[in-house]
């Protein structure tokens, strides 16, 4: 009878501490206009989160549905405002912060909606596309449009009417944003993308954002800004790399420091400096080897585990991808004809078997022991079809 006391006292604990998590999950609230509000979901580190919620005449769409656990608590402020249901979600990319909460708004009748590349993560998935879709809801046009920002999954979306672009994970306003496996260039085409839609007047809205309240919501003019210092940091890091600069010396530089120290953030973040010049340093490498091994052609196909575990090799505009779907999608960097890293994640490859008369076989993950990228690939040899 004492250990039954004991154990229901411990579930009264549990659920306590549990609910006392749960109501800590608070919101401010920027109303654009009568139909467009953007809600910033506080949290105890050193960012916020944004997410998007447009109201037409008889439904409403998130842009980017959060995590699961505080799915319930944002409904609940979404009442606040209406009364119509959830019926759309478009998520950003694969951060679990911009879909997590998918299958708990699918589950209410929402339709949700994701670039083609997101099949290739564990966010849930319904319609996807390839490069931009359209929604009119109410009086607005909702374009989500595919970016190479960040991630190779990103998506931007414009409302026209109330010109308003929620960039997500492609900008931020109060530090450095990874540029993701598409390298600068392709960071700066997101970037460039945006800027072209805006004027004095437009809105952006970021996803991870700063603790200010004044700057939950941006402009064209800190786009400007941002970009500009994204140029600054990554032409210095270049040129101390080609001086032979370790990175550990570079996060170290004057002008680095100048460059970088009138971000809002650096004071919390500039411990992570690092972490940003070896990704510009492995992104002009990758750009350096994909020239010396032009006939990439020949590993695409598809490979099995003994599990039927299924992992597709993709020869797609002069780069090769590994991908799977619920898993990962990633670009290969051959280091040589048999050894290809995993792009943006060092000490981390792919193995591939080649047979005497120059077929590729089969192919062997090599991955940092207990790491993350273990986890998501798995250490299992797969044979080609």
């Amino acid at each position: 009878m004492k250990s039954k006391t004991i154990l229901i006292k411990l579930t009264l604990i549990t659920l306590f501490t549990v609910q006392s998590l749960f109501s800590q999950v608070e919101y401010s609230i920027k109303k654009i206009n009568k139909n467009v509000y953007v809600f910033t979901e506080i949290w105890d580190d050193s960012n916020n989160g944004n997410l998007g919620v447009i109201i037409g005449d008889d439904a409403v769409l998130l842009i980017n549905s959060m995590m699961r656990s505080s799915a319930p608590f944002l409904e609940k402020e979404i009442q606040k405002i209406t009364d119509k249901p959830i019926k759309y979600v478009i998520n950003s990319d694969s951060d679990p912060f911009n879909h997590h909460a998918n299958s708990y708004f699918s589950d209410k009748g929402a339709t949700i909606i994701s670039h083609e590349n997101l099949q290739y993560s564990n966010a849930y998935c319904m319609v996807l596309f390839q490069e931009n879709i359209s929604i009119s809801l109410g009086d607005e046009i909702i374009t989500a449009y595919h970016t190479p920002a960040h991630t190779l999954d990103h998506l931007d979306v414009y409302l026209e009417n109330s010109n308003v672009i929620f960039m997500s994970d492609g900008f931020k306003n109060h530090w450095l944003t990874p540029i993701g496996p598409n390298g600068f260039e392709g960071f700066l085409s997101g970037l460039d993308k945006a800027i072209a839609f805006a004027d004095e007047s437009t809105i952006i809205v970021s996803g991870n954002t700063s603790k200010n309240p004044e700057k939950f919501v941006n402009s064209k003019e800190d786009l400007l800004r941002i970009r500009k210092i994204h140029v600054n940091f990554t032409n210095r890091v270049k040129e101390l790399n080609k001086k032979g600069f370790s990175p550990e010396s570079i996060v170290k530089d004057e002008e680095i420091i100048r460059i970088t120290k009138v971000l809002e953030a650096y004071p919390e973040f500039k411990k992570y400096l690092i972490d940003l010049v070896l990704e510009i340093i492995e992104n002009e490498f990758a750009n350096s080897q994909h020239l010396k091994f032009p006939d990439l052609s020949k590993y695409a196909g598809i490979y099995k585990t003994n599990n039927y575990r299924e992992t597709e090799i993709v020869f797609e505009k002069g780069k090769l991808y590994a991908r799977e779907k619920g898993a990962f999608l990633v670009e290969l960097i051959p280091i040589s004809k048999i050894k290809f890293q995993i792009k943006t994640a060092r000490e981390n490859f792919l193995s591939f078997q080649i047979s005497k008369k120059g077929k590729v076989i089969s192919f062997s993950p090599e991955l940092i022991k207990n790491g993350w990228w273990e986890r998501i690939i798995k250490s299992e040899k797969r044979t080609k079809k």
